[in-house]
Order: structure tokens, then sequence, then C-alpha cells
């Protein structure tokens, strides 16, 4: 017969950070808050929180519950305190699943900075296969919520290969060759000299 599962308020004191898990045992649920937030078993705090116990099934607390049990939040956008300190209403707030947005406009900034960010991704994969279509990329890494894009690629005689990144978004584009590749790449960049690409 397995244990009824009951909700647990798992709190680190040392930064403004807390999660609802669910255990029939206090210190198992707070190892499990403790993966949750990232922390350190030893610095967190576990107390029992009867009162999302009938979330229990679906293992999850709603957001719009935790704010109405007095819980807050940042904007997943602007990072403002929601609510704000002196708990007062916020109209417009938009909860999209287990993030909060003050209003409509920081869903929307937030939503604009994704797709900028997944463009300038695209824009950098095909900007690097047109400056060295003789390279193998390997694999592409970038988008949100990156900010550096990373192509990884290998060449003739290589062991380790390469990469090409574009460290800040901003199209400045940068080669690194591993250290224990460079006079494999010094042979293929002089074999590659007068030919056409």
């Amino acid at each position: 017969m397995t244990k009824k599962q009951v909700a647990w308020t798992v709190t680190d004191e040392s930064t403004p950070k807390a999660c609802v898990v669910f255990h029939h045992h206090g210190l198992a649920a707070r190892r499990l808050g403790a993966g949750e937030l990232g922390e350190e078993f030893e610095y967190l705090e576990c107390r029992r929180a009867p009162e999302f116990d009938h979330f229990a099934e679906s293992g999850k607390v709603p957001t719009q519950a935790l704010l109405d049990a007095g819980w807050w939040f940042e904007c997943h956008h602007c990072g403002k305190r929601v609510p704000d300190e002196d708990f007062r209403p916020i109209e417009g707030l938009v909860i999209k699943g287990d993030v909060v947005y003050c209003n409509e406009k920081c869903k929307h900034g937030h939503d604009k900075e994704v797709s900028d960010r997944d463009l300038k991704f695209e824009e950098f994969k095909d900007k690097v296969k047109s400056m060295r279509p003789d390279l193998e990329f390997t694999e592409f890494q970038g988008g949100y919520p990156w900010i550096t894009n990373v192509a990884k690629f290998t060449f003739p005689g290589a062991k380790y290969g390469g990469s090409v990144r574009d460290d800040k978004g901003d199209g400045n584009i940068k080669l690194f060759v591993a250290g224990g590749d460079m006079d494999a790449w010094n042979t293929y960049e002089e074999s590659r000299k007068g030919k056409a690409l």
C-alpha cells in the first residue's frame, strides 16, 4: 500500500525561493524541494502545507492558487514583483503556465524577445553555412533562451573540431579551433588556398 502524498512548502530563507512538493515524508520532500530549487538540502526549511493537499494527485499547485494563497512571483519579462510589496491587486495580470507577467505588454515584450532571438539564431545558422560551406557543421545551439549562438564543426584531419560563435547575438562571428587540431587546421586552410568555393 502506498502512503498518501501530502503537500510541503520548501523554502530557502537566504534567497526568495520557495516551492510546493508532494511526498509522504518531510525529509524526502525537502530533498525534492532542493532539486526543484537548485539549492543545498541543509539550507532549506520544509513545512507541511495542508492547504495544498488537494493538488497532490496532479502533483502541482497552479500558479493562480499560489497567488491566491499570498505567494508572490517576479514578472517573467521585467522582473517586477507580482503582486508588489503592498500586495495591491494588479489589473491585467497574465499567467501562462508557471510564469506570471505584469500585463499583456510584458507578455508581448517577452514573446518578441523570444522570436527575435530565434530569428537571430536562424540567421546565424544561414550565415555560418554560407561563410564556410566547406566545413561539416555537426551541431547548432542558440535561440531563446541562449544569447550566444554556437555552431560546432569538423574538417578533414580534425580530431576535436571547432566552433563558430556569435557571443552576443549581434552578428559578430568568431571561429575557434581546438588546440590539438591547430596543425590539421593550418594544413586544411593551406589546401583551400586558390580553390573556388
